[in-house]
């Protein structure tokens, strides 16, 4: 459906579509009055999504624990369809803390979760991983979770972000290649204390707002 609008026309009631289109004109007016951009455009309401943040960090914490209670088979295998926990109850904090996490309504805010969304088609190379070479897991998943943060660095104009991106990456390839031995453990450690400096970050970032 395409949106009719001229300029100086004026509406008493204004369609969904004509509302999208004002939203999308006030972003540079924004830009320029507060200095942090889609930040204050989109950040303002979702807090830049940290609960996602923290229910990762939690997520990799009881996984680097699982390691020595469960077989190691099933450890993988929890790392594999665990993935599928975080973002939902990442949502779920949010909504406990007040959160709207993903903004609807919000084109931008659309964007952050389909940009969430597109982590769906990494699962079926997560499991060729785990059918395949399985000790490869903590590194594939490491990499490919590192690298979707990247987005959002600009989208809520976060270097909070950009620093969960470049380190889950690095700590995933340093830890869980000539360190595979042990990566069931130290990666997810690794990945779920980047999580928690990331969400420390990006409340600050929060609060300069």
């Amino acid at each position: 459906m395409q949106c009719h609008h001229r300029p100086g026309e004026r509406h008493s009631v204004r369609s969904p579509c004509q509302r999208r289109y004002l939203l999308i004109q006030q972003i540079p007016a924004s830009r320029h009055r507060a200095g942090s951009g889609y930040a204050d455009f989109v950040g303002a309401s979702t807090q830049r999504g940290y609960p996602i943040l923290v229910a990762g960090a939690v997520y990799f914490l009881v996984l680097a624990l699982l390691r020595a209670l469960v077989p190691v088979r099933t450890v993988q295998l929890i790392w594999v369809l665990g993935l599928c926990v975080i973002f939902p109850a990442g949502v779920l904090l949010g909504r406990t803390l007040g959160i709207d996490v993903i903004s609807r309504g919000n084109p931008l805010g659309t964007l952050g979760g389909l940009i969430a969304a597109t982590q769906v088609f990494y699962l079926p190379v997560f499991i060729a991983v785990y059918q395949f070479q399985p000790s490869l897991l903590p590194l594939t998943i490491g990499l490919l979770g590192g690298a979707h943060f990247l987005p959002y660095g600009w989208l809520y104009n976060s270097r909070g972000y950009l620093f969960v991106a470049v380190a889950t990456g690095l700590s995933a390839l340093i830890l869980g290649g000539p360190f595979m031995a042990s990566s069931l453990t130290s990666v997810p450690l690794a990945i779920a204390l980047t999580y928690a400096l990331g969400t420390l970050w990006i409340l600050r970032e929060n609060r300069k707002q």
